[in-house]
């Protein structure tokens, strides 16, 4: 190993009952074909890599460590395994093991982070209900990495080639979501938009859709006042401060008209309103990335699919994308 190792990618296992070691296995066996500048870690149980190897017939030589300083000179992909603990894998269960191994993954590679030893997260799929039976009781992995990191305010943006949706509420039912809205979060969440596209994308300048709330972005105050009374003034607090965000634009327009290419990303009000335009356009090649937590963040924009989970059926594209996605920001930064 050289003096100054490659950047390191750490890969958390995911839900070991679900596609994530899968998908993992498949992309690795394709991206390590050819040199790559960097290395990465899978972060999980080597019991439960060893039966995915066997059960899916995927051959990927996995030198396991347990001890940073042992990685073998000379190669670029390793399983981190410190549990010790048996792993029965449940293919397609529900199990709050699963949920344990998925949580101690995400913290022991948030630990990496702060050592300074990884320099980019990807994270498998996980089930929420899992971890919130293992005790992980969060809305989702991203706000389990932000706590851990120290980020107070973070942002799910989800990239599908140059076609970026960021969220100001994520998991929330949509009764919910007019009531968890304020100037200050929406502005916030702006602040750290910009400083990611700037800082970590490298775009010059950035512009930002900011999307309404209500239809016809609330008619006047007939279909809604959140425009009125949140919305715009968190955009023109931060046009104040630099940032080149416009709206409130009816996100139905505003999607609708996405080729025109005016702007370099968009802020959507909720999950759905900006995540079914993004995955119409790049379903299964979209990447889950993180803005504001101090190190690189991304994930396939799937879950654990269950269904299909041990019948070697589950395209890797979106975790391929995630890892391009975390290599290039890498070489970037």
């Amino acid at each position: 190993m050289s003096d100054q190792p490659a950047k390191t990618i750490a890969i958390t296992i995911g839900d070991m009952n679900g596609i994530g070691p899968e998908v993992t296995l498949k992309t690795l066996t394709r991206i390590f074909d050819s040199p790559r500048p960097f290395r990465v870690a899978i972060i999980g149980p080597a019991a439960v890599m060893e039966f995915w190897q066997k059960h899916l017939r995927l051959t990927l030589p996995l030198p396991r460590i347990s001890d940073w300083e042992a990685w073998p000179a000379d190669e670029p992909v390793v399983l981190f395994d410190e549990s010790g603990e048996p792993a029965p894998v449940q293919i397609g269960a529900l199990s709050s093991q699963a949920g344990k191994i998925a949580g101690a993954a995400l913290r022991r590679a948030v630990a990496l982070a702060q050592e300074e030893k990884v320099q980019a997260i990807v994270t498998a799929p996980v089930n929420k209900h899992a971890l919130h039976l293992a005790g992980y009781r969060y809305p989702g992995q991203t706000e389990l990495l932000a706590e851990g990191l120290g980020a107070r305010d973070f942002a799910m943006m989800l990239v599908a080639e140059d076609f970026r949706v960021a969220l100001v509420t994520t998991h929330l039912p949509l009764r919910q979501v007019a009531a968890a809205l304020s100037t200050d979060l929406v502005l916030r969440r702006l602040r750290v938009l910009h400083r990611d596209l700037s800082a970590r994308f490298r775009l010059a300048a950035p512009r930002i859709a900011v999307t309404a709330l209500n239809p016809h972005a609330g008619e006047g105050g007939l279909l809604g006042e959140e425009e009125k009374t949140i919305i715009a003034p968190a955009i023109r607090l931060a046009r104040a401060e630099g940032i080149a965000a416009d709206g409130p634009f009816s996100a139905d327009a505003l999607f609708g008209q996405y080729k025109q290419k005016r702007f370099e990303a968009y802020l959507a009000m909720y999950h759905d309103q900006g995540l079914i335009p993004l995955k119409m356009f790049g379903f299964g090649r979209a990447v889950n990335y993180t803005a504001g937590l101090p190190v690189i963040r991304t994930s396939p924009d799937h879950g654990t699919a269950f269904d299909i989970a041990g019948k070697n059926l589950a395209d890797a594209a979106s975790m391929v994308e995630a890892i391009r996605l975390a290599a290039d920001l890498l070489a970037e930064n």
